[in-house]
């Protein structure tokens, strides 16, 4: 993984969670980036959590904009969301009981500051036991993050091959000193279940940044598959 993103130009900072044993890795811990559009995972986890504490369903109008935010990731219905949440004052107060101590929520959603690591602990709320939400909710969110438009099947899902389930959400946004390409999700499938964070920044273009992730993903999932033959240990790994 050095080795690659040392070939790589613009700043990475990553974390890998292998499921099956609870070990972490990451690269370049505590490196926070622009959240981009992969904010919009908390907003739903948000809305959901807020929704239970109220025992209350998710309103037929709310859901068809979920939908459209994190399988079309349209931005109009990310604001209405999080309009709908509390916007940075909702959104922070859930990232607190989710255990974010490296993320701040921007009143320019797309602007919220977080690390990988941080973004590792919301997919665990989608992923684990115990969470914040219910089964169904978490079933919920995985399922809309399953079926992203086709467009958007990159980052994290790079490098994994048909049959493995990948639930994903992706962000992008350029900025005064090059692209912003984030990607965040959840890989079941083939011997394997891990949750991966990866942020980029300073690409040069949209594509150099997804390329860079797609390699990265690549890379974590041809090497967890050593999970299988019982040479992963337990606890947390840095590099870089």
């Amino acid at each position: 993984m050095r080795s690659f993103l040392d070939s790589r130009g613009g700043d990475v900072t990553a974390a890998v969670e292998n499921l099956w044993t609870s070990r972490t890795y990451l690269y370049r811990p505590g490196v926070r980036e622009h959240t981009a559009s992969i904010v919009k995972m908390v907003i739903l986890e948000t809305l959901l959590r807020q929704l239970a504490e109220r025992h209350r369903q998710l309103p037929g109008a709310q859901a068809a904009t979920a939908q459209g935010m994190i399988e079309a990731s349209d931005n109009d219905d990310a604001t209405t969301l999080w309009n709908d949440v509390g916007g940075a004052a909702g959104v922070g107060a859930y990232d607190r009981l989710a255990g974010l101590t490296q993320t701040t929520p921007n009143v320019a959603w797309g602007l919220t500051s977080t690390t990988p690591l941080d973004q590792i602990r919301l997919l665990r709320e989608l992923a684990g036991h115990p969470s914040l939400l219910s089964k169904g909710a978490q079933l919920y969110e995985l399922g809309l993050m399953s079926h992203v438009e086709a467009s958007e099947r990159w980052g994290v899902s790079g490098g994994v091959p048909g049959g493995v389930a990948v639930a994903l959400k992706n962000g992008w946004l350029p900025e005064s000193g090059g692209w912003q390409i984030n990607s965040v999700g959840r890989i079941k499938g083939d011997d394997r279940d891990y949750l991966i964070a990866v942020m980029t920044s300073g690409d040069p273009s949209y594509d150099y940044g997804i390329s860079t992730i797609n390699g990265v993903s690549a890379i974590a999932f041809r090497e967890l598959a050593e999970r299988a033959a019982g040479r992963w240990g337990s606890g947390v790994g840095t590099a870089g």
